[in-house]
């Protein structure tokens, strides 16, 4: 499963790879992360920890 998840000056992706650590999903570990300019593509086949980590976000 893929999510989106909006990145701004405050939240970035520093911020967004801290955030998915305390939902259990690591990078390079169990997540893939793909940056651009303003939101972050997340996968993960851990869907339940991807959909409360961007409820979250």
């Amino acid at each position: 499963m893929t999510m989106t998840f909006p990145l701004t000056e405050k939240r970035d992706a520093e911020a967004l790879l801290k955030h998915l650590t305390l939902h259990k999903l690591s990078y390079p570990g169990n997540c893939v992360v793909s940056l651009k300019a303003y939101v972050a593509y997340v996968t993960s086949s851990h869907t339940t920890a991807l959909g409360t980590a961007r409820t979250a976000w």
